[in-house]
């Protein structure tokens, strides 16, 4: 698809769903299984009820074409490890004209993919080790490095952050898209992690700095960090209001988890706050969005 297609596309489902209440965004967990216990995951905390079983793929097909049909043109995949279910990847691309994927990296999704692939690393090799385990980082550069689907997600940390700008320099090495963040964000019972107002500060500063050095590879608008800087969205946000969100057994939510700190928020999804928003953003969206 063509980029620029692409984004004015977007726009005009936002002004249809403006006129009509048509919601066409969709973030879907598409499997409860990971291979990996990454130390700041929310997956498994979250939940107590957690899906098994794998869902069978007809009825992933009854759930997409039903979405569809409702008017949903844009889907994010997401888990578990979406890539241990590589067919439900390959039946979202037959039916939607945008879908994204957040993988770990370990497993390698087909080159007949056409769409973004977001792959978390949370740091230098040894840092991103130490929080996915040990081996994640090579697997990760032998099955995507100088892949051009790829956009490095960055979960910020305390003991991560001084390391954003070596991820940057890490995806401009393999020929990645580029670089987005956020800032982490407790869901559940792990507030362990959770940012304070002082080190955000620290972090914003970062941020601000590393966006200057490599303007065109942290994928980050100074609009999109601004929005970093006042944590406390829980009376307005974009994209826990007016998209679709499912677990695996198809309960909706109003966003990655339930219990999400809101007052505390960090996700990337929400600062790009609205399609409308975009507008201030434009050359990020370009690489972040499309192929």
């Amino acid at each position: 698809m063509n980029r620029f297609f692409g984004l004015s596309h977007i726009f005009l489902l936002e002004i249809k769903r403006l006129l009509l209440g048509t919601k066409f965004m969709v973030e879907a967990d598409v499997t409860d299984s990971c291979n990996l216990r990454c130390k700041h995951c929310y997956h498994f905390q979250d939940k107590k009820d957690l899906e098994k079983k794998e869902v069978p793929l007809e009825v992933w097909r009854k759930r997409f074409d039903e979405l569809h049909n409702a008017g949903a043109r844009f889907i994010l995949l997401v888990g578990g490890e979406p890539a241990l279910r590589k067919d439900i990847l390959m039946l979202t691309d037959r039916i939607f004209p945008f879908v994204y994927v957040i993988t770990n990296g370990t497993i390698k999704i087909p080159k007949e993919f056409k769409h973004r692939i977001y792959i978390s690393i949370d740091g230098s090799q040894n840092t991103n080790d130490s929080i996915r385990g040990e081996g994640t980082f090579a697997k990760i550069m032998k099955n995507y490095s100088g892949d051009k689907r790829v956009v490095i997600n960055m979960t910020i940390m305390k003991d991560n952050y001084k390391e954003l700008e070596e991820i940057v320099k890490i995806s401009r090495e393999n020929s990645f898209r580029g670089v987005v963040c956020n800032i982490y964000t407790a869901i559940g019972v792990n507030t362990s992690l959770t940012i304070k107002e002082e080190l955000r500060k620290e972090i914003i500063n970062e941020l601000k700095r590393v966006k200057s050095l490599y303007p065109n590879d942290l994928l980050l608008s100074k609009a999109m960090i601004n929005w970093y800087k006042y944590p406390d969205h829980r009376d307005y946000c974009h994209w826990g209001d007016n998209a679709f969100h499912f677990d695996v057994s198809w309960k909706k939510r109003r966003c990655f988890g339930n219990n999400a700190d809101c007052s505390n928020c960090g996700c990337l999804a929400g600062s790009f706050q609205s399609p409308i928003k975009m507008l201030s953003h434009p050359s990020e969206m370009l690489k972040i969005g499309f192929v």
